[in-house]
């Protein structure tokens, strides 16, 4: 009798522990090996809530605020887009903001391997519900977002057509900050069309029409070795 107690006791402990250890590979893999998190709430077109209360914000955009022209169209395309769906997070060099939210980029996982993902934040500002902005260091994606954007003013799309952004959008551009140094003069630029990091001489074809914007990354250089050692390369069309 005693044989049968223990054996029925072993078993449903093997039982027990079978279905424990499945949940924590279920939970597992959603959350931790493929980095996928339920997103519970959109707050705005460019956050939103993961596990009930973790907010995320989108890097390398910027979605009106409320109040805003096109606010309520932006906050209805993300939440149309991802909202009650699983995401893949992914982390660029910056953890969290100072509000305490995590800044992420995330992808809509397509379940057809033979189809795209979407990267939720190329999306929005391709499709003119938001404003592709420099983030640095977190700047993974910003040839991307850059060019995406270009294609929504190009097409006037969303905000494009509805709103006055493109003034402000075409200010923001023409930024051009004098070197702090007057020996210093590289101009390091960092190009939107995929020339990625170029730093221009005196001397180079277009040096004097080439723009440096601090809040976009770019900076002036003392030399050419400090340029090379912060990852800028040298414009073609110089001497």
């Amino acid at each position: 009798m005693w044989k049968k107690i223990i054996l029925g006791i072993v078993a449903g402990l093997v039982i027990l522990g079978g279905y424990i250890g499945y949940t924590l590979v279920k939970n597992k893999g959603a959350d931790y090996n493929d980095n996928l998190y339920l997103v519970n709430y959109v707050i705005d077109g460019d956050t939103f809530k993961v596990n009930d209360d973790v907010r995320v914000r989108l890097l390398g955009i910027d979605s009106p605020e409320k109040g805003e022209c096109y606010y309520e169209e932006s906050r209805e395309f993300l939440i149309d887009l991802i909202e009650g769906k699983y995401v893949r997070l992914e982390k660029d060099i910056s953890g969290k903001d100072d509000y305490g939210r995590l800044l992420r980029y995330a992808i809509l996982v397509n379940k057809d391997d033979e189809e795209d993902n979407i990267l939720v934040n190329d999306r929005i500002v391709r499709l003119g519900y938001a404003l592709a902005v420099s983030s640095p260091p977190d700047n993974r994606y910003r040839q991307l977002l850059s060019a995406a954007q270009e294609e929504a003013l190009r097409e006037e799309r969303g905000l494009w057509a509805a709103c006055d952004y493109e003034r402000e959008y075409e200010a923001l551009r023409q930024k051009d900050y004098d070197p702090p140094n007057e020996d210093c003069i590289i101009k390091g630029n960092i190009s939107e069309r995929g020339y990625g990091k170029v730093y221009f001489l005196p001397g180079c074809d277009n040096y004097e029409k080439v723009k440096i914007d601090f809040s976009r990354g770019e900076k002036y250089f003392c030399s050419e070795e400090e340029a090379i050692e912060a990852g800028f390369k040298k414009a073609t069309n110089c001497p």
